[in-house]
C-alpha cells in the first residue's frame, strides 16, 4: 500500500512537475480550487481535494490520513496593496496554518515546507524583502510550534530561481523567451546574481528532503537552501539563453531601475541539502528549456 502524500500548490509550476515525479511512488493528495486549472493534474495518477472551505480540512485528512505534508502553494506578489493583503494573508498563511493543524490532528508528524530566499534581504537571517516573504517566514515559526510543542518534524527548503518547461510565470526569461525575432524589451542593468536551477534539479532536492525527513528526529527542524553551484548576473543568464536560442533580441540594459529592495548578490547563502547537487549546467538546462518549450 503506497504512503499518502498531501501536496499543495500542485497547479503551480513547481508543485505540477513534483507530482509528476512522486505519482508513481506515492499516493499523492494534491489540494486544489474549484478555479484551479486542473487540466495538467488531470493526466496524472493523483488524487484532488478541493480546499475552497478550510474547516473541510479537518475532514479530509482525518479521511485520508496522510503521512507527509508538502506545502508549496502561496500566492506572490511583489508588492501588496489594500485590495490583494487579505488574499494573500488568506493563502499564505491562515490555509497552511489550518492544514498544519488539521493533518496533524489526523496523525501527521512529518512535513516539509517552501520558503524562499526573499526572506533573507542582504543575507540576513531574516530580513524580508516584501509582505510576501514575510507570510513565508511566519508559515515557518508556525510549523515551529507544531515541531517544538508537538514534537513533528519539518524541513523547510528554501528555493531561490527556477525554471523550466510549463513555466507560466511572469518571469524575465519566460518573458524572454516569448518574445519573436528583432523584438526589443528594456530591463535593469542585469548585474543582480541569480541561483537559478533547472525544475529536475529542483524536484530531486524534494525527493532528497523526502528521504531526509525520514531519518531526522521528532521534534527536529531543518532549513536548506536549494540552489545551483555558482550564481549568475540576470544579463550572464539572458546573453546565455539568446545564444542557444540563437534569438535575437534587443535588449537595453541599465533602461529600467532596479526594484526596491533588489536582491544583488545571494552568494553563499543557506546551507544546501546534503546529499544532492544540481545536475545541469546553466547551458544544459537553458537548452532542455529551449527545446521542450520549442517542441
Amino acid at each position: 500500500m503506497k504512503t499518502n502524500v498531501v501536496l499543495t500548490g500542485a497547479t503551480g509550476f513547481i508543485g505540477y512537475h513534483l507530482a509528476k515525479k512522486i505519482c508513481a511512488q506515492y499516493e499523492v493528495w494534491c489540494t486544489i480550487r474549484s478555479t484551479s486549472d486542473v487540466s495538467l493534474l488531470e493526466k496524472l495518477p493523483c488524487n484532488m481535494i478541493c480546499v475552497d472551505d478550510y474547516d473541510c480540512l479537518y475532514e479530509q485528512m482525518n479521511r485520508i490520513q496522510p503521512e507527509l505534508v508538502i506545502h508549496l502553494a502561496g500566492l506572490f506578489l511583489s508588492e501588496h496593496n489594500r485590495n490583494s493583503i487579505s488574499e494573500m494573508l488568506s493563502s499564505n498563511i491562515s490555509f497552511p496554518t489550518i492544514l498544519f493543524d488539521a493533518a496533524y490532528q489526523a496523525g501527521c508528524r512529518k512535513f516539509i515546507n517552501t520558503g524562499s530566499c526573499w526572506q533573507n534581504y542582504d543575507g540576513e537571517d531574516y530580513n524580508p524583502v516584501n509582505l510576501y516573504a514575510a507570510t513565508k517566514q511566519a508559515v515557518e515559526d508556525i510549523l515551529t510550534y507544531y515541531v517544538s510543542a508537538k514534537r513533528a518534524k519539518c524541513i523547510t527548503l528554501s528555493i531561490f530561481d527556477s525554471y523550466g518547461p510549463l513555466d507560466q510565470r511572469n518571469k524575465i526569461l519566460n518573458i524572454v523567451a516569448r518574445m519573436g525575432q528583432g523584438e526589443e524589451i528594456g530591463m535593469s542593468g542585469g548585474e543582480q546574481k541569480m541561483y537559478l536551477c533547472y525544475i529536475d534539479d529542483i524536484v530531486s532536492a524534494f525527493e532528497r528532503a523526502i528521504e531526509i525527513v525520514e531519518d531526522i528526529s521528532d521534534g527536529e527542524m531543518r532549513k536548506y537552501a536549494v540552489r545551483s553551484d555558482k550564481p549568475y548576473t540576470l544579463k550572464e543568464i539572458i546573453t546565455t539563453y539568446l545564444e542557444v536560442s540563437k534569438k535575437d533580441i534587443q535588449i537595453h540594459w541599465g533602461e529600467r531601475p532596479y526594484r526596491n529592495r533588489e536582491i544583488m548578490d545571494p552568494t553563499g547563502w543557506g546551507e544546501v541539502i546534503p546529499g544532492w547537487e544540481p545536475r545541469y549546467s546553466l547551458q544544459e538546462g537553458l537548452h532542455l528549456y529551449c527545446k521542450e518549450n520549442d517542441s
